[in-house]
């Protein structure tokens, strides 16, 4: 894909000036989650490197040098996903950065539609952990497996990871957590409840860049599975799990394929598996966006559409007596 636009003639200065840099850094850690900064920060290197390799200013943007950074990118193999939230990255920093807008621009505007129409890649959804692939998980974590070195566990290594991998996977699905989110969780942030059940509390996530929290339920099953992990003193800022979400990636799709499962396993994948789930149970989208601290319910309709499709008009016409 190539461009005819006309880019203006770049300033001797591509390379934002110290002051500029300064505000650059307040921006990154501002009122965002700390998973949206990560990414917001990736973006904006990915960015820096492409502008400066061709000589256009950093900060502020042209308009036009973004337009040609979004095809460029598109031509690399980038989805719309991932132009889009290039966009948002852009945008959101030179706002803070005290900068106009440079993606709020018609000629900007016209390139990501035309992408959009153009660019056929479907994006790729996490294989579902569903309640089926979470037994077939709790039923084989124990069995050794064979190490990077090309030694087989021990018996007592393969068990104390059975437990954290089962505990994961309990605590993940029971809350719909996103990996940033799992992986930042304390023992301070869990409270027993008289039945059995537990109380955890998610102070920091995508959906709440205030900080105000959310409370969410765990299972007797789940919270049973977290004390066979929770040490003889625990720390209230010791984290759970100690891993970072690189790390849940590759733990849940070991674990899944370890038990026989076939799929594109990750980190997201207990979150989709619980929303299929309770979509399958009979909850009602709204429910499952409060469930899932979704702000929008493009995700979780598309993550239940087939279950949401076997009980719409059509299911219902088969189901009365005599029909079909």
């Amino acid at each position: 894909m190539t461009t005819n636009l006309a880019l203006p003639a770049p300033r001797s200065q591509g390379i934002p000036a110290p002051v500029d840099r300064q505000r650059l850094e307040e921006a990154m850690a501002s009122a965002r989650s700390a998973s949206t900064r990560r990414c917001y920060r990736s973006q904006w290197n990915l960015w820096r490197r492409w502008a400066e390799s061709r000589g256009h200013e950093v900060l502020p943007a042209q308009p036009l040098a973004v337009a040609d950074y979004l095809l460029d990118r598109a031509d690399s193999g980038a989805s719309i996903a991932t132009l889009k939230l290039a966009r948002s990255a852009l945008a959101a920093i030179h706002k803070d950065a005290g900068h106009p807008d440079p993606t709020d621009n018609e000629g900007v505007r016209r390139v990501l539609a035309g992408l959009s129409r153009t660019i056929s890649r479907p994006q790729q959804q996490a294989a579902a952990l569903t309640r089926e692939v979470q037994v077939a998980i709790q039923a084989t974590a124990g069995f050794p497996r064979m190490l990077p070195s090309g030694k087989m566990e021990t018996h007592v290594k393969a068990q104390a990871r059975a437990l954290l991998d089962i505990a994961l996977v309990a605590v993940m699905r029971d809350a719909l957590l996103r990996r940033s989110e799992a992986s930042a969780l304390t023992w301070g942030d869990l409270e027993p409840a008289a039945d059995g059940s537990g109380r955890l509390t998610v102070r920091n996530s995508k959906t709440d860049q205030s900080g105000e929290g959310s409370v969410l339920y765990l299972s007797p099953a789940t919270m049973d599975a977290l004390s066979q992990i929770r040490p003889t003193v625990a720390d209230p800022e010791q984290r759970i799990f100690g891993l970072s979400p690189r790390q849940i990636n590759r733990r849940i799709a070991s674990a899944a394929k370890a038990a026989g499962i076939q799929g594109d396993f990750a980190g997201h994948s207990p979150r989709v598996g619980m929303a299929i789930d309770l979509a399958a149970s009979g909850c009602e989208l709204p429910a499952l966006m409060t469930a899932g601290r979704w702000e929008s319910p493009t995700m979780p309709a598309r993550y239940t559409r087939a279950e949401a499709a076997g009980r719409g008009a059509v299911a219902r016409y088969y189901s009365r007596p005599g029909a079909g």
